[in-house]
């Protein structure tokens, strides 16, 4: 026998309640309880969704991804990865560079909560990168053959920044580094 279908509205309540409380208070003052208390919802419903706040960060932040980051697709490298870069980089300057913070935290405390991280959203963002990254290469605009190092040329600077210096998070910065990557990109080794 199965229970009653989760109501799509308590999903959301719960997510905005996390958001919001992480937005005011960081993360290390939000609590599950406290997460129950600004949605409306019992502490059960919570935690029958969730198992601790960092994976509520986690369904906050990859259904933030799903909602509000599609991947491009313009018919140009360049301006591809530009708009996916620079709305990112937006993102990342508000409430989901927080979560993101929060997230890579809660993931070197936890390697199997790490693994959930990169499989729920990490994986997802890559995979918007490979899209363009293939779509690029059929119009010959990328000769390297390994989309894996570029992917990474793509986010392993928004990460080191989003950690240690969130200040360079500026379109500006989306520009050079989207020009780097398309330039290596261009070239095979």
């Amino acid at each position: 026998m199965t229970g009653r279908p989760r109501d799509p509205a308590v999903d959301d309540a719960i997510r905005q309640a996390a958001l919001d409380l992480i937005t005011e208070q960081g993360y290390r003052a939000v609590s599950m309880e406290g997460i129950a208390a600004r949605s409306g919802v019992s502490k059960q419903a919570v935690y029958r969704r969730y198992a601790g706040k960092g994976e509520v960060i986690l369904d906050v932040l990859a259904a933030y991804a799903r909602a509000r980051l599609p991947t491009p697709d313009t018919g140009d490298l360049r301006e591809d990865l530009l708009t996916l870069l620079e709305n990112t980089f937006a993102a990342q300057r508000g409430a989901p560079g927080a979560l993101n913070q929060a997230l890579a935290a809660e993931a070197l405390q936890a390697p199997a909560f790490a693994r959930r991280v990169n499989t729920e959203l990490i994986v997802a963002r890559r995979d918007a990168v490979r899209q363009i990254l293939s779509r690029a290469r059929d119009r010959g605009q990328v000769a390297h053959p390994d989309d894996e190092v570029l992917i990474d040329l793509v986010f392993g600077p928004m990460w080191y920044a989003l950690l240690f210096d969130t200040g360079k998070l500026t379109d500006a910065y989306a520009a050079a580094l989207t020009d780097a990557v398309v330039a290596v990109a261009a070239h095979a080794p």
